[in-house]
């Protein structure tokens, strides 16, 4: 038996990246009893950024497994509706549809700053000073694959964040109908060809502006905060109006952090070579105005932590052959439906910044996006081998009872076993 357990404890991944996909893999992994190291190449986890991040119920439920549900409770808020406003400032449309997803699957979809999430994934970690490495950038890979094409899905994109004015502090539905800066709701401004989203917190203000570029300037510009008024996605929303007396330039000349990029998308062809593989936007790259990055790398990291449990009790050191299998399992999976949620965000962008205003095209995007993600959030990955928190509890009072019983009719596990499948029917 001692044997057995040392050749289990050889198997260790090594996690490139410290971002919200990277971070929930150190959780998960040590679940299931794999062992790992995180190398990230910034100076700290969290590292400072400018972007929101959106988890839905799917991702909220991976962090539940692991039991963190509470944790991002405390660090986030609920989006529970959603107002499409028009080229001309009128409101198109009041959608109370995150309420409904919350109805629907037990969890809200949650808004979070990167750097509140990040640093509570890092806080709750076990031992993370003996698993997680900072400054430590990946320069080779000793085996590599001849590379992949990025589809540039032809959009710019402006995010940041700013405290919301002095003067709608408070606000609330009930108390000012005119603003449209309150917790808990998500705003979007549609033009043609651009599209300004605001998502509303207890302290901040999330906003996100698209613009749709040309083919002649499809040209890749990665991720900069040297970001000003002029910007060719910021300057057309200067002067749109977000609640009485506030404008978005308000907003822009307060803001906390911003940054901007041109964004590309795709899901590449062979997610593995040898003993690497991809997860994440490594993976898989979504735009995000459905808010589905995190919450897609997530549930691919565990479906390959679900092909990693199942494999290893088997075979505790897994040649690379074996291990290929496991990750073209993973990516089986998780290929189809990451290539599902590309579409449908290029394609809901397409319709919210196409000719026609809001008062059709986006509309209609909305309906097609509503029948298709619930569904597969519902079907959405979890850990195969990670009991909830709850179950544990059962399971654990289960035990005792067990444990203390016995006499007629047997005791013990097998009768909490026998107690656990009468008890699910």
């Amino acid at each position: 038996m001692a044997h057995d357990e040392k050749k289990k404890k050889k198997f260790k991944a090594i996690i490139i990246g410290g971002g919200p996909v990277g971070m929930y893999l150190a959780h998960a992994l040590p679940e299931t009893g794999i062992d790992y190291v995180l190398c990230e190449k910034r100076d700290s986890i969290p590292p400072p950024t400018a972007l929101g991040l959106f988890l839905w119920p799917h991702g909220l439920r991976l962090l539940h497994q692991v039991g963190l549900i509470d944790q991002t409770e405390a660090i986030s808020s609920s989006l529970t509706k959603i107002t499409h406003v028009g080229p001309e400032g009128d409101i198109v449309r009041d959608y109370s549809g995150f309420g409904f997803i919350q109805l629907a699957h037990g969890y809200p979809v949650r808004m979070f700053d990167r750097a509140s999430l990040g640093k509570m994934l890092y806080d709750t970690l076990r031992a993370p000073e003996t698993h997680i490495c900072t400054n430590k950038q990946l320069v080779e890979i000793e085996r590599r694959v001849g590379g992949v094409t990025a589809i540039f899905a032809g959009y710019r994109a402006v995010f940041g964040r700013a405290p919301i004015p002095q003067s709608q502090q408070g606000t609330s539905s009930s108390s000012s109908s005119k603003s449209l800066l309150q917790p808990e709701r998500q705003v979007e401004f549609h033009r043609d060809g651009a599209l300004l989203q605001l998502f509303t917190s207890k302290h901040e203000v999330h906003f996100i502006s698209y613009l749709k570029l040309d083919q002649s300037r499809r040209e890749r510009r990665g991720f900069s905060t040297d970001i000003d008024e002029a910007d060719e996605a910021i300057a057309p929303w200067l002067d749109t109006r977000v609640a009485q007396d506030v404008t978005f330039r308000d907003l822009w000349q307060t803001k906390a952090a911003a940054g901007g990029a041109n964004l590309d998308e795709g899901v590449v062809r062979m997610w593995n070579w040898g003993r690497m593989v991809l997860v994440g936007d490594a993976a898989h790259k979504v735009l995000p105005n459905q808010g589905m990055g995190a919450n897609g790398g997530m549930e691919s990291a565990a479906s390959l932590v679900n092909q990693l449990t199942a494999l290893l009790p088997h075979e505790p050191e897994p040649n690379t052959a074996e291990l290929r299998q496991a990750f073209a399992a993973y990516q089986a999976e998780r290929q189809g439906a990451m290539a599902a949620y590309r579409r449908m965000a290029r394609d809901e962008l397409d319709g919210w910044t196409r000719s026609g205003g809001a008062g059709g095209p986006p509309l209609d995007a909305l309906r097609a996006a509503d029948v298709l993600i619930s569904p597969m959030v519902a079907r959405a990955v979890r850990l195969d081998a990670v009991p909830f928190p709850e179950e544990r509890k059962r399971v654990l009072a289960l035990g005792v009872q067990g444990a203390c019983g016995g006499g007629e009719g047997g005791g013990g596990w097998a009768e909490i076993v026998r107690r656990m499948v009468g008890a699910n029917g």
